[in-house]
């Protein structure tokens, strides 16, 4: 019989530090959501109403650019055509710049022997009449 009341204070002490204990815990949790989290909720809503607004005047602002971005495509189909033309422009200038290379190599030769023969026929510079 003793030993049955000791357990039976044991039980009850035992379940009142459990209790106690949860008491204390489950306070300590509501202190910490009033004084802790609701201000950093209260900020975040504040950031959600911000951010909110910030959505919808982007909508407004997003949507002129939705009506324009056809048009850009337009503009650059036709800046694609004009570099296009460009292309085949350069490629006709190259082959000119190609042939006249090879003319002036063909000719190169017989432009120094004209010009030799030029010089032959000319007195020399220290001959010149007036040579001051």
């Amino acid at each position: 019989m003793v030993e049955e009341t000791q357990c039976k204070k044991f039980s009850e002490i035992a379940k009142g530090i459990f209790f106690l204990v949860s008491s204390v815990s489950v306070i300590i949790v509501l202190l910490m959501f009033i004084f802790v989290w609701q201000p950093i909720w209260v900020k975040g809503f504040n950031d959600f109403h911000t951010i909110s607004y910030a959505i919808s005047k982007l909508d407004q602002t997003a949507k002129p650019a939705s009506d324009v971005a056809p048009l850009m495509l337009t503009e650059i189909s036709k800046m694609n055509k004009t570099i296009n033309n460009m292309d085949s422009t350069m490629l006709r200038v190259n082959t000119s710049m190609e042939q006249m290379t090879m003319v002036l190599q063909n000719q190169m030769g017989r432009m120094n022997y004209e010009v030799d023969r030029m010089g032959d026929k000319m007195s020399p510079m220290g001959m010149m009449p007036f040579n001051w």
